[in-house]
């Protein structure tokens, strides 16, 4: 357990706040205050220092107070199930050369919940380009459900003209979609109607959450 929460609150600050503080992602600070990842000495020192606390106050080992008021021990976390699914060969966030059907690298264990939420054939790619930095950067495993479905701003696994890349995908006015990057130095890729009817764009699954690499 930890008063990391308690803290951010009391400081006015947010998740992202403390985790551009940190230099880290905001799903990998989220996982400090949920206890899931162990956080380390240089991490809970920077900590302490921005909130002008001890280390053992963060961890909740000491009696702290706020306003004569003994801060309530948060209980303590139970491990959730974890389900493994198929880690495939990687999709490039930017050109690449595959185009061939997955190949299953290993098994990855994740949480149970992202089965029950997105189904049972979830897959696992690990991103390796630089194009949707800063939502995704090389070596996020990113856990996609595979199909050809999305809406308007999703970001998707797709394969055009026998490459694979992860872009976030667009309609437009004249029929056609958009293929966009999140990192402003990559141009659209703008594809027409003639385009999809020559099958040269495939969307082969929605990338439903991207975990750091760090973790």
């Amino acid at each position: 357990m930890n008063n990391l929460k308690y803290f951010r609150k009391k400081a006015g600050k947010t998740q992202k706040d403390v985790a551009d503080y940190l230099g880290l992602t905001q799903t990998a600070y989220g996982n400090y205050e949920l206890g899931k990842r162990q956080i380390n000495l240089d991490t809970l020192s920077k900590l302490a220092d921005l909130y002008g606390v001890t280390a053992d106050d963060i961890m909740g080992r000491g009696s702290l107070e706020d306003d004569g008021r003994h801060l309530a021990e948060q209980p303590e976390i139970v491990p959730e199930e974890e389900v493994m699914i198929p880690l495939v060969a990687s999709l490039r966030c930017g050109p690449g050369t595959s185009g061939e059907p997955f190949c299953v690298i290993k098994k990855i264990p994740v949480p149970s919940s992202y089965t029950r939420r997105w189904g049972d054939n979830l897959q696992a790619v690990i991103a390796v380009g630089e194009s949707m930095s800063p939502t995704i950067i090389p070596g996020d495993t990113l856990i996609c459900r595979p199909g050809d479905d999305w809406i308007d701003g999703n970001v998707v696994s797709v394969n055009v003209d026998d490459c694979d890349m992860v872009k976030r995908i667009f309609r437009t006015h004249d029929g056609g979609i958009d293929l966009r990057s999140d990192n402003p130095k990559f141009e659209p890729m703008h594809f027409t109607p003639a385009d999809l009817a020559a099958d040269r764009v495939h969307v082969l699954g929605r990338v439903m959450i991207p975990i750091p690499k760090e973790l």
